[in-house]
This record gives C-alpha cells, structure tokens and sequence, in this order.
C-alpha cells in the first residue's frame, strides 16, 4: 500500500482515478458530532442522557479527559501520534507481524487520524480493500494538514465506538463504570482504550476475561512507552472494577417525559436531534426525592385499606411558576406506568374545584365572606351528573357527602367545610360562565375531556362547580399559584434555559416576560384568607389536621368526586404551591367513603412541611388595598352589607303537577335566569345571623392585632 500511496499523492489526477472522489476535510469539530441531549436539575445534577435508538455520545473537551485515557489511548493506539503525518508505515508493519504471530488482533495498523477518518467518512462496514485503506491514508494525511494535533485526538476520543452503543470516552466512562471520563482511573482508562480495536470480544459486560486480558495489554504498552512504571501497571490491574451494564435510567423520568414534550412543543427541539442540548430545568432533585418517596409511602402504608394504588404531585415556586417537583405516578416502569397523571392524564378534581367558584363569587361582589348560606334540600326538575344525582331519577337531588343539612353558615364556613348545596347556590348566584371564566384565568388549560379542545362555557352543567369535569393536576398546581401571589399567574415553567452543542444559550426563562394578571390581589386575599382558617373547616374535618401546618400560615383544600374515585388536596403559602392528586390508573372507586383528607392530605401535608422545614413562617404582611379589615374578616369596599338572597329560600319551578322531565324548556327550568326548584325547603333549624359581621371576632391564632379588633380565641 506504501508503495502504491507515495506516488499517487503527489498526483491527485491519479490519486482521483485510482481510489474515487475524496471528500473534503474542513469543518470538522468535536461540537459538531451528533450527540445526546443532557437534561439537568436546578443545581446541574444529571437527570436524563438522551440518546437516539439507545446509542450515546457526549461531547467533551480534550483537557477535560483523564491523562491516564490519553496515555493508554497513544499506547495502544498509536504511539507516534505527535510525531507522524497520518499515517505509520512502521506501525503497519509491527501490527501485521504481531498479529501474524499470535494468529488475532494484537495491534492496530490504523494511526488515531486513520481511525478518526474511517468513523466519520468511511463507515465502520465499509469493504476492507485497498481501495479503502487508501482512501483511509490520503484523507488521514489531509487531516493532519488541516488541524492540530489536540484537535484531532480531542474528536477521536469523541468519536470512536467503545461497545455497547457508547461513542465516545465520556458517553463510555458513564455506560461502564457510572463516572466521568475526568475522573477515570488507570485501570478504567487502560480498560477502555482496548476496546476500539475489539468492542464485543472485549466487552467488559459481557466477557470480563478477555477484557482483562486486553487491560494487561494496555498497561504493558503504556509502561512500554514509559507512560507508567511496572508497579504502577501491576497495581492497576489487580484492582478489582467494578463494571455496570448499559442501562438508560431517568432521575424523576415523569418530569423528563414532561420537558421532552415541552422542548417539541415550545422549542421545536426533539429527543432525537442528536444536537447536544444541554438542558437546565426547574426540579429541585432534593424535593423530587422527598415527594416520591412520600407519595410511594402512603399508598404502601394506606393503599390496600383505602383501594388507591397511584398518586401525582405537582409543587411551584407562585413566584415565578417555576416547577420544583412532578410525581406522576408510583411507579414509572410498572405496565401502563407512563401515563403521567401529573400532566398527561385528567382527572375530576372534586371539592377541590371549588376555589373557582368563590373566588368568581367574591369577585362579582354578590357575596362576601360573611353572606349567610341556607344549606338546605334542594330538588332540580332535570336530571344531573355530579354528586348526589341518582341513577334511574330523572331529577337532580344534589347531596352534601355527609348527607345532612347544615342549616344557614356563613359563606366561608360552607367553602371550608366544603359544602355541595351551598356551592350550587353560590355558583348559580354568580353564574356557570363567570367560574369557567375564572377557572381558566386563574391556570386551567383543560377543563373537561378532550383537552385540546376548549368547549363554550354555556355547554357546562351545574355540577362544574362539584368537580364533575376533569382537570390537569399541574393546572391545580398553577392555581393554586395564581392565588398565592394574590393573583399573578405564571404558568407552569420546567425549563430555565438552554444551550446547544457549542455551548451557546438557545433560550433563557424570564418570569417577568410571562407574568399575567389574573384577579385582583383583594380578591385573592380574601380567598386566601378563607382556606389559610382552620376554623372554617372544624366541622367537616377537624380542627388542626393534615390540612395545617404547625407554626405556620398555609391556604389548603380538598376535594373528593362523585363515588369516591379521585382523592385530591391543593394549598400554598406564598412561596411554595402544592398540588396532590390519589386515586386508581383504571378509575376503581377508594374504599371506605376516602375523601381528600385521608388519602392526598397526608401526602400534601409531609411533603410541605419538609419542604418547607428550616424556613420562616410566611403569609402576606399587609392587606391590599381595596378591602375593609373587620376583626378577622375582609369585605370588598362597598360589599359589607350585601343582600340575604343565599339564605333565602330557593326559587320554586312553575311546572304542572304532571310535568315530564324529559320535555322541560330553558324558561320552565329556570327563574330569573336561574335553575329552579321543584321543592320548597323547610325552614332552617338556626335563625340567619345577620349579614353583618361581628365587630369583634375570634382572633386568629399567631397573629396579632391591634386591641378591639378581635377577641382572644380558645
């Protein structure tokens, strides 16, 4: 071949005719090989390596690499790579006769630059002709004409084939031995420069012998370039490695299935663009470990008792939507585990959707905080979905889960306790079309099936405000959000900034740029104040319960659907937002009645208070401007005397005795433009406290108030 090649490179007409057309050499660079995009957590810990068809490779520079990897590399692969043109007519003849001497490989003829040259313009199944190796030697002197030396062992170390679908030292380092090619050690690195010449035969995984065989080979050549001492080579090879098998595994992988799908659909960058994204992501690792394993314990703990068998969690830093933890699910690799019912998977939210409902109520100024509430029987003349409709009746009898009046409560008393018959009234009061409306300003991008196509708010039953249509959990989460920055939403934010191959940022997240207000701050305050007031809920639930934090101010409600089969609990404080969601992938109902409180509150619970241990209490410092400050209660200015209409009784359809509830008309089934009765209810066992509210309440717990404005509280 040497005698062929000389002449024919001083002629390129005939260098042309004898071996073909030659592609051009200039262009080539490390961060231009196709490799895997890398997705990171918060603090730079690796969740994800993303490969193409299970094949890896990532890009670093040659000063990042271990020496002990480029003096085996030289050793064995080319021990006049500093010195030679491209090619080694010496090492050529050395391999032939070692290799005709022990009847196999012993020794490459190939220099690093050929090698470099076969990878990336020949192909590894190219024919093994003259022809080929000639191609092989003109493009490998080009090479060396038109690049440094550095350069040129930098993309070989990056480039070459190491086995078990690993290209390059990095990708190889991470596959066999679960580190960095900077920190490999001599024996690693004497191990994994013999694997270029034989992948398979050599395989560490799959045949440990022979790969010790070559590491000793390895380590003779490298004392035998003087690279190391013998003892040095004796003591590396008597170290006994441990070897790990290929294995794609992802840290918090819902969350990374999450950000995939975000990286296509907002930044046209996909899985297998093989470009070498390296992506920075919201999740806190640390608080992804705690939620999984809280949500992993309660459903070992608390799942065969109650019949839940999954839960999700979705956790956001309100002030800039920014998500710091996604449980999609217990089980990842479980059959059907990938459906993520943190995101992909909507489910009803039960009681939980109420928060819509207030917080649309208050905001139309038709109630307040203190407007009495007849929780009463109530009989619609049509059938209904939600809870409480029963099957085979074709009227709407909605239920309280206790199935028992409360009599006249004040408003935040019925939303604490979660109230079916007086969120009905109160979502009719302010009408379906303003809580749709206020649901999807406050973070809901899906509000009933399918998700990707919005429907007209007037196509919405009177059980929306029950939860009877399903919703996203990381939309709760969001919510949840908007109300705790007193009403600024940012949406759901995974991804804090990218770069491509060379290192360049693609993208960069501003929460300011994405920032929306969605309700004024008073009324988010009063909302907040609401759920943040265990009192509120002592009736249903308890007092101090999973709903409450020790020592702290924290927002927080339940919900439970129709037949007990979805378990949910969303609260903040200002600076954290959690959302849970229990319940079964195949839509079984819970056992035992479980409402939210027993199956997603304990989860809630644990899951803030250690992700908030260490940490001050927080909640607002001041009252937004636009509320009146009565005791412990907060008006809109001008909505502190507000008419009785909610205690009053229920307007009475004006049907005949003989009606038929399947012919019904708008106007028959409502008055005034809303749903009527067909019952009239008696009157309630406790006289209607007047709409005024106490001029010295209760006082809150911890928080202390000017004398007179409220009275202490046991």
């Amino acid at each position: 071949m040497v005698v062929l090649l000389l002449p024919l490179m001083g002629i390129p007409a005939i260098t042309a005719q004898a071996v073909g057309p030659l592609p051009a050499v200039s262009g080539l660079s490390s961060n231009k090989l196709q490799q895997d995009t890398l997705i990171y957590d918060r603090h730079g810990q690796l969740l994800a390596d993303v490969g193409k068809e299970g094949n890896h490779r990532i890009v670093v520079p040659l000063n990042y690499v271990s020496p002990w990897v480029v003096k085996a590399t030289l050793a064995t692969e080319d021990r006049t790579f500093y010195s030679n043109s491209g090619i080694d007519v010496g090492g050529i003849l050395r391999a032939a006769i070692a290799n005709y001497q022990h009847h196999q490989i012993q020794q490459g003829g190939s220099t690093i630059s050929q090698q470099l040259i076969k990878q990336v313009y020949i192909g590894s199944n190219a024919p093994n002709d003259i022809q080929r190796k000639m191609k092989e030697a003109i493009l490998a002197i080009e090479l060396n004409r038109e690049y440094s030396k550095n350069q040129i062992l930098e993309m070989y170390l990056n480039t070459i084939f190491y086995g078990s679908q690993t290209y390059g030292i990095e990708a190889a380092a991470r596959s066999y031995f679960q580190t960095n090619a900077h920190d490999l050690s001599l024996g690693q690195a004497a191990m994994l420069a013999g694997l270029p010449q034989a992948p398979t035969r050599y395989n560490p995984v799959v045949n440990l012998a022979s790969a010790k065989q070559r590491q000793a080979q390895v380590l003779a050549a490298m004392v035998g370039e003087k690279f190391i001492t013998a003892a040095e080579a004796q003591a590396a090879y008597a170290v006994k490695l441990q070897v790990f098998s290929p294995v794609t595994k992802f840290e918090a992988p819902y969350f990374v299935d999450y950000v995939l799908k975000t990286l296509a659909r907002e930044h046209n960058i996909r899985s297998d663009d093989q470009r070498g994204y390296r992506v920075y992501t919201s999740l806190d690792l640390n608080l992804q470990h705690k939620a999984e394993q809280i949500v992993h314990e309660q459903i070992a703990q608390k799942g065969n008792f109650y019949n839940f068998h999954d839960a999700a969690l979705v956790s956001m830093d309100p002030k800039t939507g920014e998500v710091l933890a996604m449980v999609g699910g217990d089980n990842y690799n479980r059959p059907g585990g990938q459906f993520n019912f943190a995101y992909d998977v909507a489910r009803p939210p039960g009681s939980s959707f109420k928060i819509f409902t207030y917080t649309a109520a208050i905001e139309s100024r038709k109630v307040n905080m203190m407007s009495p509430v007849l929780d009463a029987a109530m009989v619609f003349p049509t059938g209904g979905d939600g809870p409480g409709y029963m099957s085979g009746y074709a009227k709407y009898i909605p239920l309280n889960y206790d199935r028992r009046f409360h009599g006249t409560l004040p408003l935040k008393m019925v939303m604490g306790n979660s109230l079916n018959i007086p969120a009905l009234k109160v979502e009719l009061r302010t009408g379906i079309p303003a809580v749709v409306d206020m649901a999807h300003r406050l973070g809901l991008t899906c509000l009933g099936e399918p998700c990707d196509k919005p429907r007209p708010p007037d196509t919405y039953g009177m059980s929306l405000t029950l939860g009877a249509y399903p919703v996203r959990l990381a939309d709760m989460a969001t919510a949840a959000s908007t109300l705790a920055t007193l009403g600024v939403r940012h949406r759901e934010a995974p991804i804090l900034s990218i770069k491509d191959g060379l290192g360049r940022a693609v993208y960069t997240y501003d929460p300011k740029t994405v920032e929306y207000r969605a309700v004024d701050p008073s009324v988010a305050f009063i909302i907040a104040s609401i759920m943040s007031d265990d009192r509120n809920r002592c009736m249903s639930f308890g007092c101090h319960g999973d709903l409450t934090l020790p020592g702290r101010h924290v927002a927080a409600k339940t919900g439970t659907t129709n037949d007990f089969k979805d378990n949910w609990t969303v609260g903040f404080t200002p600076s954290l937002a959690t959302a849970v969601w229990v319940g079964n992938p195949d839509n079984k109902p819970l056992s035992h009645n479980s409402t939210g409180i027993v199956g997603a509150a304990p989860i809630w619970h644990k899951f803030m208070t250690q992700a908030l241990a260490g940490k001050p209490d927080e909640w607002y410092s001041s009252v937004p401007a636009g509320i009146h400050q009565i005791g412990q209660n907060y008006f809109l200015t001008g909505t502190e005397n507000l008419p009785n209409t909610l205690a009053q009784p229920w307007p009475l359809c004006k049907l005949p005795a003989n009606y038929s509830p399947y012919n019904l008309t708008y106007s028959q089934i409502t008055v005034d433009g809303v749903y009527c009765v067909i019952n009239a209810p008696k009157p309630p066992p406790a006289p209607t406290p007047s709409p005024a509210p106490s001029p010295t309440p209760d006082c809150l717990p911890g928080l202390p108030l000017p004398p007179g404005q409220c009275k202490p509280h046991d």
